[in-house]
């Protein structure tokens, strides 16, 4: 439970740092528009007394939203909100489920599965999950929606090699990160390509764009033993789902 009696983010406690589930908690407050662009947000020592945790917990959370480009710390005047903190969409250093920062971002996520098959790894399966070929793996098409509509087409392949027994039956009936969650696997790191595509053999249904143009997330995510458990190419929808990259100097 938090300070203020909320409810902890579900599906999060459990695999991470007291200082990770913080920095999920505020992070999800400052793209709510609990604080506006420019406000200052409450102080290390009042959050440590409202979530009930350390100043160097506090602190730690927040360099962490300072790296996401979120607040701005100034030493001495305390954290801020960022110029652009309340407008951004998700980060590509961020690794975590769609369906989770669609949420964050104030809107209903929805899923619609494809197809999920059980059959065995095909060369370029293999190659990226480091199995040997024929290893048992699981397929899935998956639609990503945000308010109704299509954001993203995902093509996954999992390992079941490293999976609870009984793990393919359960793919399909929420989060694939709630599912590694579940596992004790959840992802701790991802080996990521992006490139423009235009296609018309990516994607089905209504949600299609007509001019095929999609901005390709091509990812492998690892475990926390850094074993490849996961092979993702997600295609989104040039125009629905914004990504940002925050440089520093």
């Amino acid at each position: 439970m938090r300070g203020d009696g909320s409810a902890a983010p579900t599906g999060l406690a459990q695999p991470l740092t007291r200082a990770q589930w913080l920095a999920a908690d505020l992070r999800g407050r400052v793209l709510s528009g609990e604080w506006e662009r420019g406000a200052r947000v409450p102080s290390e020592t009042e959050l440590a007394a409202s979530y009930q945790v350390s100043r160097v917990t506090v602190r730690t959370a927040l360099k962490s939203l300072e790296a996401q480009g979120l607040v701005d710390i100034r030493h001495g005047a305390g954290t801020f909100v960022s110029d652009f903190g309340v407008s951004l969409r998700a980060g590509l250093q961020e690794l975590g489920s769609i369906t989770a920062t669609i949420r964050e971002l104030g809107h209903e996520p929805g899923m619609e599965w494809r197809t999920i098959e059980t059959h065995a790894a095909t060369a370029d399966d293999a190659k990226h999950l480091d199995v040997p070929p024929g290893t048992d793996v699981v397929s899935v098409e998956r639609a990503v929606l945000s308010d109704g509509e299509v954001v993203a087409y995902s093509y996954d392949v999992l390992r079941l090699d490293i999976m609870p027994p009984g793990t393919a039956g359960e793919v399909g009936r929420g989060s694939l990160f709630e599912l590694f969650e579940q596992a004790g696997l959840r992802p701790k790191r991802a080996f990521a390509r992006l490139h423009a595509v235009q296609s018309a053999d990516v994607g089905w249904g209504s949600g299609r764009p007509a001019n095929g143009l999609y901005l390709l997330l091509d990812q492998v995510h690892f475990t926390p033993g850094s074993q490849p458990l996961m092979w993702s190419r997600t295609y989104f929808v040039e125009g629905r789902f914004e990504f940002v990259i925050i440089r520093t100097a």
